[in-house]
């Protein structure tokens, strides 16, 4: 009876060690980094610096804004080099989510670029599918009240360059656009091509006709 109780209570002693260590153990909510934290301090070209799990990392101007580069001290291979940023700021955080292979929070200022140019593109090819008609139509009645040669061909050099304006923008609408953009482009594109043609064939209509005699008739 007492050997039964004796083990009775070395389990539960042996039950509450294996709690208590369970409790102590960090959370996984505690291993999250932190030394996300830590103070940066000032290289010797007073650039913001620190050691962040062995690395060296360090943030310097450059590219007219700020990037962040990542090392190990024991290693001679180039070290990383990241895009600029648009701050000092940004690219000291963008560094250590780098570091701990977080997600960006910023766009760097290559990817604002881009994105800026895209939405300018895209504006362009909204006022493209509504604007062109109109400009094909106004150099077609131009090319209609044109009289001479002369006249065409300077309508012809415009109709040329439009055309090269239309194809340039129809590529991009193709790629990006919607279907219903993509149909509107393709009218367009072909109506601007048809007038193009049209103005070359009423030059070459008036270079084949025979010149008038502007001299009158000769005294007798």
């Amino acid at each position: 009876m007492e050997a039964s109780i004796f083990w009775l209570v070395l389990l539960v002693a042996a039950g509450a060690a294996v709690y208590l260590f369970q409790k102590s153990k960090p959370s996984k909510a505690d291993k999250k980094p932190q030394a996300i934290l830590q103070e940066w301090g000032a290289s010797e070209n007073g650039n913001p610096t620190q050691i962040y799990h062995g690395k060296h990392v360090a943030v310097f101007e450059s590219d007219g804004g700020w990037k962040f580069t990542i090392g190990d001290p024991n290693d001679r291979r180039e070290p990383y080099f990241s895009e600029p940023y648009e701050t000092v700021d940004i690219a000291k955080t963008e560094a250590l989510r780098h570091m701990n292979r977080l997600p960006s929070l910023h766009q760097s200022l290559p990817e604002q670029r881009r994105e800026e140019r895209r939405q300018k593109e895209e504006e362009q090819r909204e006022e493209f599918v509504s604007n062109e008609p109109e400009i094909i139509a106004a150099l077609a009645a131009s090319a209609d009240a044109a009289a001479n040669v002369t006249e065409l061909r300077k309508i012809e050099r415009k109709a040329e360059t439009q055309l090269r304006h239309v194809d340039r923008v129809v590529g991009s609408i193709a790629i990006y656009g919607s279907d219903e953009a993509i149909e509107k482009a393709l009218i367009v594109q072909k109506e601007a091509r048809e007038l193009l043609e049209n103005i070359r064939m009423r030059v070459a209509e008036l270079k084949e006709k025979p010149r008038t005699n502007k001299t009158g008739p000769s005294a007798s």
